[in-house]
Formats: structure tokens, C-alpha cells, sequence
């Protein structure tokens, strides 16, 4: 399957959940911000693409990431991200506005940055993964 096949049936999954315009909906954009997604859509979004496309979605899976990249290194502190922390977040979201990722963002803050692509990009690492198990 490729990007474009993905983005076009997330396209659909999100016209249903959020009921967007499929005009409206672009590689980059901000799910929160510019499509009005909320925690429990982005929930159901999930719910959404595991049953689409036949992959887990963790809760948390982007914090998981940079987390397994950090090893023994310290996430967050009092809800705010780390300087490694945001480092990582930069290297694992490069599709998210890098210029979000500054010291003082909340942990709480990372579905606000999530777009489009990123959802495209986890699914086709998901699907690239699920292949390639024996």
C-alpha cells in the first residue's frame, strides 16, 4: 500500500470522525487545530485504523518511542518535556512545527501537535512491520 492509498482511506476515517470535508483535510494538517479533533476523536480514530488497516495503535505510542530512545535518560519532569526529550520528539515527529518543541512544552501538549502525516507515517511503519514478521 502506498502513502497515497493510506492518506486516502485516513482521509475517509477522519471525514467520519470528524466530520471534515475531504478538501479540508491535507498531509499537514493539524488534527486538533485545523480539523477540531478532540482526545476522545483521536480515540476513535485509533479504534478507526486498527480495524482499517489491521495494526495496534498504542496508547501514548509517540511518548513510547521517544521513551525506548531515551534509555535511562528522563522524559519529563513536573509534566514538562526535557531538553532530550524534546530532542528525540523532534527526530521521532519531524512532520509535527519543530518550532512547538521548545523548552516548556507539557507532555499533555502532544496530541496538539499531531497532523496528518504523522498518521500516515506510523500506519505505513505499522504495515511495513506486519509485513516483514515471519
Amino acid at each position: 500500500m502506498t502513502d497515497s492509498e493510506i492518506f486516502e482511506k485516513l482521509q475517509g476515517l477522519l471525514q467520519s470522525v470528524l466530520g471534515v470535508k475531504a478538501d479540508q483535510i491535507k498531509p499537514e494538517s493539524v488534527l486538533v487545530k485545523d480539523l477540531g479533533a478532540e482526545s476522545i476523536d483521536l480515540l476513535d480514530l485509533s479504534f478507526l485504523i486498527e480495524d482499517t488497516f489491521g495494526i495496534t495503535i498504542e496508547p501514548n505510542e509517540f511518548e513510547k518511542e521517544v521513551k525506548a530512545r531515551l534509555p535511562g535518560g528522563v522524559f519529563e519532569k513536573e509534566g514538562f518535556l526535557t531538553d532530550e526529550a524534546l530532542a528525540e520528539l523532534r527526530q521521532a515527529l519531524p512532520e509535527v512545527d519543530q518550532s512547538r518543541l521548545v523548552p516548556g512544552f507539557r507532555k499533555a501538549e502532544i496530541p496538539s501537535l499531531l497532523t496528518v502525516s504523522v498518521f500516515v507515517r506510523l500506519i505505513r511503519r505499522k504495515l511495513d512491520a506486519k509485513a516483514n514478521q515471519p
